[in-house]
């Protein structure tokens, strides 16, 4: 898979937020758009936990898993920038 660099304004607090939790480690989830829809996965995974037909759908279920491991939730939009940013530490 081929990654797409993203002009990204490094003093957004979503963004600043996101270094934040790589620079200490955390394991955080993610709700991304792909083709085929909306995945949930790891950060430091290269495969979905599960993918849905709705980004909420998606983010009820990473919600979930976020809460019960005490980590932070990433909301990305169909662009793939970072929409919102949730704390469950």
């Amino acid at each position: 898979m081929k990654k797409i660099p993203y002009k990204t304004n490094q003093n957004h607090p979503a963004i600043r937020a996101y270094s934040e939790a790589v620079e200490k480690g955390l394991e955080s989830y993610h709700v991304v758009y792909r083709g085929n829809g909306w995945i949930v996965m790891r950060a430091d995974s290269q495969k979905p936990d599960r993918t849905f037909g709705t980004q909420n759908e998606a983010t009820d279920y990473a919600r979930g898993l976020a809460k019960n491991m005490g980590t932070a939730l990433f909301i990305h939009g169909s662009d793939g920038r970072i929409m919102d940013r949730r704390d469950y530490s």
